[in-house]
């Protein structure tokens, strides 16, 4: 392999494969690697992560914080996972959500009195928000493929706290 190094034009000659890859750790099968048009990352030989001119592959697990929403926004750009205690009547509102994507986001409310009030975007099947029962947990997911002008929902709901 040649490498060239330039100021102007970077780091070329380092394509490398997922098992042999052209940046490595401390590990010989773990680091980047590039294809034409391409950039990987490579865990234990394996390729786990690409990015191409299609977008973004995620091969394996992959692991999200858990956000406690603070007042009654979800903000977007936090996470996708949401935590919630109502105890009492509560109006929710969606913030910062990415856009010319797709972006689901799950909210779990622990709800002990009160209602829940949504964004008028949120669609439910029926057009109906599904109804809960104080002293119980409930899980809801929301998927927008417009920004959040329409989110779709979905509950799971009456969990035992």
């Amino acid at each position: 392999m040649s490498l060239s190094l330039d100021g102007a034009a970077g780091i070329s000659g380092v394509n490398g494969t997922a098992s042999a890859p052209a940046i490595k750790g401390t590990t010989a099968d773990t680091g980047l690697f590039f294809g034409t048009s391409t950039a990987s990352v490579t865990a234990g030989g394996s390729e786990r992560l690409k990015v191409d001119a299609s977008g973004l592959d995620i091969t394996g697990n992959v692991a999200s914080n858990s956000v406690a929403v603070s007042g009654y926004d979800i903000d977007c750009s936090l996470g996708n996972y949401f935590t919630k205690t109502c105890n009492g009547n509560s109006t929710f509102t969606i913030s910062n959500v990415p856009t010319s994507r797709a972006f689901t986001i799950a909210l779990e409310v622990t709800h002990t009195s009160g209602t829940l009030t949504w964004p008028s975007a949120i669609k439910w099947p029926a057009d109906t928000p599904p109804t809960l029962t104080s002293g119980k947990t409930h899980l809801f997911v929301f998927v927008t493929d417009d920004g959040g002008t329409r989110w779709r929902g979905a509950a799971i709901v009456d969990y035992v706290n």
